[in-house]
């Protein structure tokens, strides 16, 4: 098969450029019109629908089809494909295409930068459907680089749905517990603070100072592996799940930590029994607020964090310096955000305690999270625990790893997720002047404000600021077209928070 490249422009009939294409046996072939290259991007963009607020549109070419796609659907966003960074470079000579570098509406990538650049531009809960053209001749011309396109653009809309399916779930949920959780954040600890008084005592202590970080997660192996906990319980630094954290309590066993992301109300059933006053509750800024409030009344070790939402962000960095602690969550599990923990605090060493990411022997969990109160003493002779706990694990396709152990897609990525975060190399350290205190008199003030200047009217945002951005998944949960909705939602909660 011949492989072409760019090599030449040429004028059309009517004056206007076009850029030629040369195969390695050196045919030439143009990619618009040689006579009306306009009248051509017309019939383009003619066959679109006018609606769509998301295009993603495979070559560039001399951008005629792009500037005529603008005029039918001025509200949208276009994104525009080229094999390879120098083709754009080239193809910037044509004056179309300089035009185009200056809309803000139009987004250039290269086909190794697609998938990165599409997963931060497209927005399922403004944009809505996302539609896919491309320049007819430039997808005959590079066939192989049209395939690679639609590819990578169906990986990235794969992870883009999983996300908007959860945030349309809990878009709501999130937003209101953060500005609940910020008016709780001046009676947390710092984290900086925190992590300087835990290496002065390791230091008075020289036999804590290699010690390793136990993540404990809930999965069912944790009722074996608790045995070596307790055997050799100094050795570790034990930072619990938050499901996993009534377990060890029942074992005897006191965690040095406790991290809990869920937003959900029946999170604070973990913290139901007798918490230790020297154990860190880490939680973060979308977490149940109830949660909070309950360990808050019993603890002054209460620390705030924020795992990626960006009005969680937006709070955190809202005066140019960092006051919650970033953790890494990864796919969304708490285990991963545990053993981010960890790394923050300086660990080297990590040890992974009930992170099977898998049902054992028909069993979900380990023995002594709040569900086993909660299915036992609800069970009766006509709905037993172990058919509530069957529910749990075949309520998605199931998938056999080997005897006596299954797994299920999500629970397989989030394994993944794992051993993507702990192959990263080390965290880069933070350093003080970096870090600020959280002031919610300040944070109402600024955010208020930056969301009002986030809006023309209605239908005219900036949905680029970091304000805007802070809304992205109260509008997953309200539905397209909910921007103004959104922001009215929450102006109004800020406000009274």
């Amino acid at each position: 098969m011949a492989e072409y490249s760019y090599s030449s422009i040429t004028e059309s009939k009517d004056g206007k450029l076009i850029p030629l294409c040369y195969s390695d046996q050196g045919r030439e072939i143009l990619l618009h019109s040689k006579y009306n290259p306009e009248r051509e991007a017309e019939a383009f963009a003619a066959q679109t629908n006018a609606d769509c607020l998301f295009f993603v549109v495979l070559g560039l070419a001399g951008g005629y089809h792009v500037e005529k796609l603008i005029e039918k659907c001025p509200k949208a966003k276009i994104l525009v494909i080229e094999k390879a960074k120098a083709d754009i470079t080239f193809l910037s000579r044509i004056p179309c295409v300089q035009k185009l570098m200056t809309d803000k509406r139009v987004i250039f990538s290269d086909i190794d930068s697609l998938e990165t650049t599409l997963l931060s531009s497209y927005k399922p809960a403004l944009h809505g459907n996302l539609t896919i053209v491309a320049l007819r001749q430039w997808e005959n011309i590079f066939k192989g680089s049209s395939d690679s396109c639609r590819e990578k653009i169906n990986a990235a809309l794969k992870l883009l749905a999983a996300d908007f399916s959860v945030q349309s779930h809990f878009g709501k949920i999130w937003q209101k517990n953060i500005l609940t959780n910020l008016s709780l954040a001046e009676k947390t600890l710092d984290f900086w603070e925190y992590r300087e008084r835990l290496k002065k005592e390791a230091c008075e202590k020289s036999n804590k100072i290699d010690r390793t970080a136990a993540i404990i997660a809930a999965g069912p192996s944790l009722d074996e592996s608790i045995k070596k906990l307790k055997a050799e319980r100094e050795k570790y630094f034990i930072i619990a799940t938050d499901t996993a954290f009534s377990s060890l309590s029942k074992a005897g066993i006191k965690s040095d930590a406790v991290v809990s992301i869920d937003g959900q109300m029946v999170s604070h059933e973990h913290y139901m029994g007798k918490l230790s006053g020297d154990t860190l509750f880490v939680f973060d800024l979308a977490a149940n607020p109830s949660a909070i409030r309950k360990v808050l009344d019993f603890s002054e070790n209460v620390l705030l964090a924020e795992s990626g939402h960006p009005l969680a962000q937006y709070a955190s960095l809202f005066t140019g310096k960092r006051a919650f602690l970033h953790l890494d969550a990864g796919s969304g599990t708490v285990t991963i955000a545990a053993a981010s923990l960890a790394k923050k605090l300086g660990f080297e060493k990590t040890d992974f305690f009930g992170a099977d990411f898998a049902y054992l022997e028909g069993r979900p969990y380990a023995r002594g999270t709040y569900l086993e109160n909660k299915f036992h003493s609800s069970s009766n002779r006509f709905s037993s625990a172990e058919e509530k706990y069957t529910a749990i694990m075949f309520r998605s396709p199931t998938i056999k790893v080997r005897e006596g152990i299954i797994s299920t897609e999500i629970l397989s990525a989030y394994k993944k997720s794992l051993k993507d975060f702990m192959s990263r190399k080390k965290e880069e350290k933070e350093t003080a002047e970096e870090h600020g205190k959280f002031c919610l008199k300040d944070f109402k003030s600024r955010y208020c404000k930056d969301l009002k200047s986030c809006f023309r009217s209605e239908s005219d945002y900036d949905e680029n600021s970091n304000a805007f951005m802070t809304l992205i998944p109260l509008c997953a949960k309200l539905g397209n077209g909910s921007a103004f909705l959104a922001y009215l939602k929450t102006l109004s909660y800020t406000e009274r928070v």
